[in-house]
This record gives structure tokens, sequence and C-alpha cells, in this order.
């Protein structure tokens, strides 16, 4: 009787062990995912073409998307166990100058180096772009990140005359650099659509950057009135936290700063110094 109850005994714990297992495990594997995504996120970091192609990038925080992973999966070690600190060794990891990296309070977790992700993003080869952004995409959902990552938008030969076209109309100390540029787009649109002539293109132009000037001047009215706002309850308006506020809310002049950087890199008129 004894041994029959040992043998049940017996039979529970490795039923038990077994049911254990396969949780452990996968808090193990979302651990290690934890691990990986935070070396992503701070590999992006390092790219040369990420604010081109990964939309609204400087709105992006991915240190902090980092770090929050290695806070809450507790990937940072208790202790050092050699001169270095976890901040050294990671840094070391996401620039390839590691071949491995130890996560987790007991050191349990070993990462073995990637393809680098910047690398894929400086590449210029659009389908390495779209599969470095995808796993970014991949990470933000599954640790519940927002917004998700996505590709930015591609702008075309006339968005780019537009955007240079307002450039020259908003900053006269530009005016001759941007009108050079707007209509080195505009001659690359024309040749696309031989249909219509110089005047037609230039109009429309016009017209479209007349518009978008517009909008931008709505919202700079409407941040002045916020900030007197701040003022009026006492806030100081120059204050980190209430310029943040303040620059989360200026869509049209963060997309027009982002769309002349698209183009520079477009036409690589930044690498050249200017056309």
């Amino acid at each position: 009787m004894k041994r029959k109850v040992m043998m049940v005994f017996a039979a529970m714990l490795t039923a038990a062990a077994f049911a254990v297992m396969p949780q452990e495990a996968r808090a193990d594997e979302t651990r290690e995912e934890a691990g990986r995504c935070a070396v992503r996120y701070l590999q992006v970091n390092h790219s040369t073409n990420a604010s081109r192609i990964i939309a609204g990038y400087d709105t992006i925080d991915l240190r902090d998307r980092a770090w929050q992973l290695i806070r809450v999966h507790e990937l940072a070690p208790a202790i050092s166990t050699g001169s270095s600190t976890f901040a050294e060794d990671l840094n070391n990891f996401v620039r390839g100058q590691a071949s491995y990296l130890q996560l987790g309070r007991m050191r349990d977790i070993m990462l073995l180096p990637e393809l680098p992700l910047q690398a894929d993003i400086d590449s210029g080869d659009t389908d390495l772009q779209e599969s470095a952004v995808s796993r970014l995409a991949d990470c933000d959902r599954t640790f519940g990140f927002a917004p998700v990552i996505a590709l930015a938008p591609v702008l075309g030969d006339f968005d780019c005359a537009v955007a240079y076209w307002l450039r020259g109309a908003m900053y006269p100390m530009d005016q001759a650099a941007a009108g050079e540029r707007a209509q080195f787009a505009l001659g690359r649109y024309q040749a696309e659509n031989a249909g219509l002539s110089v005047e037609q293109i230039v109009g429309q132009v016009q017209a479209a950057g007349n518009a978008r000037y517009e909008r931008i001047m709505h919202e700079s009215r409407g941040l002045e009135e916020l900030r007197q706002e701040m003022i009026a309850d006492g806030q100081n308006p120059d204050e980190a936290a209430f310029t943040e506020r303040l620059q989360r809310r200026a869509v049209e002049a963060l997309s027009f700063q982002q769309d002349i950087v698209a183009c520079e890199a477009k036409y690589g008129f930044a690498q050249a110094g200017g056309q």
C-alpha cells in the first residue's frame, strides 16, 4: 500500500513538472525575445537613414522602449562579473563589438548576434528595409508599444517640389537653394508627366504649397493660443514637459520638416552638400 501511494505521489510530481515546464519555457522565451527587441531598438539609434525610413521617427523614443523591456523583464544582471558594467556590455553588443550578451539577474539568458538591424535600414535595399521595420513592428505588437513602427511613405517628385517651394517661401535666406531643388524635382516630375506643361505643373505646385502653408499657419496660431493659456494658468511653457507638449501638437510643421529631410535623402543633396 505504501509503495502504491509513493508511486502515485511520484506520478503526480512528474505530471506537475511537465505542466510547469512549458510555462517556464514560455517565460524564458518571452524574456529572450524582450532582450532581442531591446537590442533591435538600440541598434536603430545607430542608423543614419532611420528618420527617412521610419514614419514619425523623431517622435518615437526607441531608447526608452529598450530600457522599459530591460526593467520590466529584469534583464539586467544582479551583479557584474567583470570590469565592465551591463550598460557597457549592452552597448558593445549593440555595436557588434561583442560575440554574446548575458541577460537576466542570474545571467541565465545568452543572446548571440543577429545581422545588425541598422545595416538593413541603411542598405538602400527596400526589401531589407521593409524586413527591418517589420521586425521592429513585431516587437511593438508583442510588448504593447504604441505607435507601432511603420515605414515612412515614399515621397514623389511632386511632393518634393511642393516642399522645396514652400521652404523657399517661408525662409527667404534659403530661397535660392530651395528654388534650385524645387526646379530639379519639378523637372523629374515633368519627365514622367509629359502631357502637362511647365505652367500647369508650376500652378499645381504653388496651389499645393499655399494650401500647406495655410495649414501650418493655422496650427501655429493654435499653438500660440495654447502657450498663452499655459502662461495664464501659471505654467512655464519653456519647461521641457510643456515644450514637448507643444511640439507634439505641431503636426503640420513637423511633417513639413520631415519631408524636407526625406527629399534631401531621396536626391542625395544631404550627402553631396547641396546640388
